[in-house]
C-alpha cells in the first residue's frame, strides 16, 4: 500500500520544498507591504525583492521550475492596478506584462491566482497548458501573500514533461498503475504509460478519502494523499 511505501513521502516531499520555499518568499515581501500605512509600495519595488529570489530558484543546480515570481493583487502597488513579476528558464527571461485591463481578465480566472487567495493556504494547480507563458502542459505551486489582507501570490511553474522522470519511477515503485492526481482526478504523472497527463482517472475526491470510483468502468481505486497537499497517489 502506498501508506506504507517510502516513495510516497518523496512524492510528497518533491512539491512541499517547493512551497516551503515560496513561503520563504513571503517574509521580505509581507515586510515591505507592511512597512507603512500611509504609503503603497511601487512595483518597482516589489520587483526589487521579488525578482533574486525567483532567479535564485530558476539558476539553483537541478532546478526543476522553469518560471517563478509574485503576482499582486489588484490596487495593492502604488503605481500599477495590477502587476506580475515573473521570470522564465535559467535565463530568467522576464515574462512581459499586460495591459491592466487584460491582466484583471486573467487572473480573476486562473486558479492558480484565485484558490490561494480564497482559501489563504498553499495550492497546486495543474496539469494545464499555459497559454499565458510558455505553452506546455505545466503544473503551478502558489502561496498566497497575506500580511494580513491579500496583497498576491507567490508561484512557481514546473512543465509535466520534467516531473516524469522523478515522480514515475517513484509511482513505479508502489505499484504499476500509480497515478499522481490532483482533486478532480486528473492525472499529473502515472507509472502506467497507458494513461497520459491529464486524463482524469477519478471522479473527485476530498480529504481523508481512502477510495474513489474510477470515472471509467466505475471499479474503486485506492487513495493515498500527500500530506497537505491536493494530490494524492491513485492505485487499483
Amino acid at each position: 500500500m502506498a501508506a506504507s511505501h517510502p516513495a510516497a513521502a518523496d512524492i510528497t516531499a518533491h512539491f512541499t520544498r517547493v512551497i516551503d520555499m515560496l513561503k520563504d518568499w513571503t517574509g521580505p515581501l509581507g515586510a515591505l507591504f507592511g512597512a507603512s500605512d500611509e504609503r503603497r509600495p511601487t512595483h518597482q519595488e516589489a520587483d526589487a525583492v521579488i525578482e533574486p529570489l525567483a532567479g535564485s530558484a530558476l539558476e539553483a543546480p537541478g532546478s526543476v521550475l522553469v518560471g517563478a515570481g509574485f503576482i499582486a493583487a489588484e490596487d495593492v502597488l502604488a503605481n500599477a492596478r495590477w502587476h506580475m513579476a515573473w521570470w522564465q528558464g535559467a535565463a530568467k527571461v522576464r515574462l512581459m506584462s499586460v495591459s491592466p485591463a487584460e491582466a484583471g481578465e486573467i487572473y480573476v480566472r486562473r486558479e492558480w491566482f484565485t484558490t490561494p487567495l480564497e482559501l489563504r493556504r498553499p495550492h497546486i494547480t495543474g496539469p494545464y497548458v499555459d497559454f499565458l507563458c510558455t505553452d506546455e502542459y505545466t503544473v503551478t505551486l502558489s502561496v498566497p501573500l497575506l500580511a494580513p489582507q491579500p496583497y498576491g501570490i507567490v508561484g512557481a511553474d514546473m512543465f509535466v514533461a520534467q516531473l516524469e522522470p522523478t515522480v514515475g519511477p517513484l509511482l513505479a515503485s508502489i505499484s504499476p498503475t500509480a497515478s499522481l492526481v490532483n482533486r478532480s482526478g486528473r492525472v499529473l504523472v502515472s507509472a502506467d504509460p497507458r494513461i497520459a497527463a491529464g486524463t482524469v482517472l477519478t471522479d473527485t475526491w476530498v480529504p481523508g478519502q481512502h477510495d474513489v470510483a474510477a470515472r471509467e468502468g466505475g471499479a474503486r481505486v485506492q487513495l493515498t494523499g500527500c500530506g497537505e497537499l491536493p494530490l494524492a497517489i491513485a492505485a487499483r
